[in-house]
């Protein structure tokens, strides 16, 4: 039985560098570099999108990639952290009888949220914008609430691209005025 345990663990260590390799640095370098970008211009893109999340877009239209790939590579950054971090929590979860104890409570906490019972998982939607939050946050908050089905995947997926959406637009109509 622990030996399953084991093999168990390992696959989901396996499960989460493979989301880190394809889908935060092999799909994005794909893409950046068939869209004509440069290998280091690419790297900065993706380095910048884990530390400003949506605000990154604008960093992309500053070093000259399209709007395209630049679309393109934040879904494939946005799905791979929300499997990765799911993958993380689970991994940690089972490990932690600290973590299982806590868990419960923001189960207890969540349960009695008025906001939580009449809205759901759409109360992540704004909280990708708040700034130590963002996706990460919300992929975490969304684990602990249970909602790691297609549906939570989906309305995160949904938020984060809508932030990217909107700093994109914002961000191609501020280049339009400078030029």
């Amino acid at each position: 039985m622990e030996n399953n345990k084991d093999r168990s663990g390992w696959l989901q260590v396996v499960q989460v560098a493979g989301f880190f390799l394809g889908g935060i640095l092999a799909i994005p370098l794909a893409i950046g570099i068939s869209a004509g970008s440069t290998l280091h211009a690419t790297l900065g893109f993706i380095g910048s999108i884990l530390i400003f999340q949506p605000f990154a877009t604008a960093a992309g239209i500053l070093l000259g990639i399209p709007p395209v790939p630049i679309l393109l590579i934040m879904i494939s950054i946005g799905i791979s952290v929300i499997f990765i971090f799911f993958g993380i929590c689970d991994l940690f979860s089972e490990k932690s009888a600290w973590l299982r104890a806590h868990l419960d409570k923001v189960d207890a906490i969540a349960k009695r949220s008025a906001l939580f019972q009449k809205y759901g998982i759409i109360t992540l939607i704004p909280f990708i914008w708040v700034p130590g939050v963002g996706l990460y946050g919300c992929v975490l908050l969304s684990w602990l609430f249970g909602w790691k089905d297609l549906k939570g995947i989906s309305i995160i997926l949904a938020g984060w691209m809508l932030a990217v959406l909107l700093v994109l637009g914002a961000s191609l109509g501020a280049m339009e005025v400078i030029t």
